[in-house]
């Protein structure tokens, strides 16, 4: 009598969208996730942080979110992602892909490895997004350049953002910078975060780099020490006090984003502030993000910290004191 054995399932691909702080990586992954692609997607999204900006930000266009908080991606790979994977592999059905949003301050070929253990989950790509108007100081940064530059190498795509805020002119120059640094000859632009969607869901983020050595993990510095403060903003505040309180922040703070009440028109807004460029955009879909919390990611030490709290709560309270 022969005993019936299941076929063994398909793995699940596995896309890593990493890039430095700032990049546009929940841009992108949102524009993707609007894009017809025929497959069952799940996501998972990292964030430095004890509120999750990001998973708030693309919960809206997913129904089926993992959050990481905290970093754990990018400073401890274990543990906490590992049982994620597990917990996707184990679902029935089994999603097709998963899509993984990495920290701005995590090595993606890390994820990557950590993801090919066992015969689960199948490597499709590394997506790197590359801002385009930061990328010189950046890269000269002592303190995170070399970072930036493994998160480039790393890529088996990179997709070079905020395009549109440099002129014309200097488009090349960018593109050979990057291409001086990642071992792909797929760079390709992305168009206010829209980028092809056969990049990500259809084979060609799978095509061979120049160079065919074995992913390598690149630990973190060790001289890089971030932390993150998370402000609450129980009320309103006006756009001017915010963008002079954000473009003011000292240079120990690397990042700034945030979900804001603007007092303005009194809509929800997402806020990013990054190399001295503030940006605010407005939430269309309120219902499906209730945070009002302005997170600060930086180098700054405990002294600092305070100190940046209490500038932030003057700010939101000056406006309630009006």
């Amino acid at each position: 009598m022969s005993v019936a054995t299941s076929a063994p399932l398909a793995p699940i691909e596995l896309v890593v969208l990493g890039g430095y702080l700032g990049a546009g990586k929940t841009t992108v992954l949102n524009a993707l996730l609007t894009q017809p692609h025929g497959r069952r997607v799940a996501v998972m999204v990292n964030d430095f942080g004890e509120v999750n900006i990001d998973a708030r930000l693309v919960r809206s266009q997913s129904d089926d979110l993992i959050e990481l908080q905290n970093g754990c991606i990018c400073c401890s790979i274990g543990g906490a992602l590992v049982d994620a994977l597990r917990r996707v592999a184990a679902r029935s059905p089994r999603p097709d892909m998963l899509l993984i949003e990495a920290s701005g301050v995590s090595d993606p070929r890390r994820i990557a490895q950590i993801g090919l253990v066992g015969r689960d989950f199948r490597l499709h790509g590394i997506v790197v997004m590359a801002d385009a108007s930061g990328l010189d100081a950046t890269l000269a940064n002592p303190l995170v350049g070399e970072m930036a530059r493994e998160q480039i190498e790393a890529a088996t795509v990179v997709a070079v953002t905020k395009l549109d805020l440099l002129p014309e002119a200097a488009h090349a120059q960018v593109f050979a910078t990057i291409a001086s640094i990642a071992r792909t000859r797929l760079i390709v632009a992305a168009d206010h975060g829209a980028v092809a969607p056969e990049l990500i869901f259809g084979t060609a983020a799978t095509l061979d780099r120049a160079d065919e050595r074995p992913l390598r993990a690149s630990p973190i510095p060790r001289r890089l020490e971030l932390r993150s403060l998370s402000v609450r903003l129980d009320g309103p505040v006006r756009k001017a006090a915010l963008k002079t309180f954000l473009k003011t922040l000292p240079g120990t703070v690397l990042r700034a984003k945030g979900i804001v009440r603007l007092d303005d028109d009194g809509g929800l807004y997402v806020c990013h502030a990054v190399g001295g460029r503030v940006a605010l955009s407005r939430i269309a879909n309120e219902h499906a993000v209730d945070d009002r919390v302005l997170v600060l990611i930086g180098s700054f030490d405990a002294q600092s910290e305070r100190a940046l709290a209490d500038a932030a709560r003057a700010m939101a309270r000056q406006e309630a004191e009006r």
